[in-house]
């Protein structure tokens, strides 16, 4: 059995497990085939390391000297955004935030719906009960009436149902 290009430069680079890697090393001690394509593969990686050294360059110190001097001055002056940016982070903004929604909230009429509370009125409610009530003739005698179903009378007054028996008998 002879392993592939691939498999011998991944053994290569180091990129196989460690139980695949043994078995890649006692094999490449026995076969001269794979043994050749090993080294083949070696030479050329130790041949692109060694152009890759020639080719680097140092970086001029003059040029070195001056982007670390503009740098330097750039971040010794913060400009008015920058001020303005920091001023606007988290820490800041959420609590501002919130003070500006109350604000609109509670100033600004409309936001929050000004306008009279909806419902209905308790009398409209009472009528209607005693309404339906009077329906039913099993009804309980204990029954809250508004008192302009009793008297006749326009009025937002509660009189029990006992108290218009005894009026209505005098």
């Amino acid at each position: 059995m002879h392993y592939n290009a691939d498999t011998l430069d991944d053994y290569l680079h180091g990129a196989l497990g460690p139980e695949r890697d043994a078995t890649i090393h006692a094999h490449l001690e026995t076969c001269a085939d794979c043994r050749a394509i090993y080294d083949e593969a070696a030479t050329v990686r130790d041949w692109l390391r060694a152009a890759a050294r020639a080719e680097e360059r140092e970086f001029p110190s003059i040029v070195k000297a001056r982007v670390w001097e503009r740098v330097r001055t750039l971040q010794a002056t913060p400009t008015f955004a920058d001020r303005l940016r920091a001023l606007w982070r988290p820490m800041i903004a959420v609590p501002v935030a919130a003070v500006l929604a109350v604000f609109v909230y509670v100033g600004v009429p409309g936001v929050h719906g000004g306008g009279p509370p909806t419902g209905v009125a308790a009398t409209y409610l009472l009528e209607e009960h005693a309404a339906v009530a009077s329906d039913n003739p099993l009804a309980d005698r204990g029954l809250i009436v508004p008192a302009s179903l009793v008297d006749g009378a326009q009025s937002t007054s509660l009189i029990d149902a006992d108290d218009t028996a005894d009026s209505s008998q005098r």
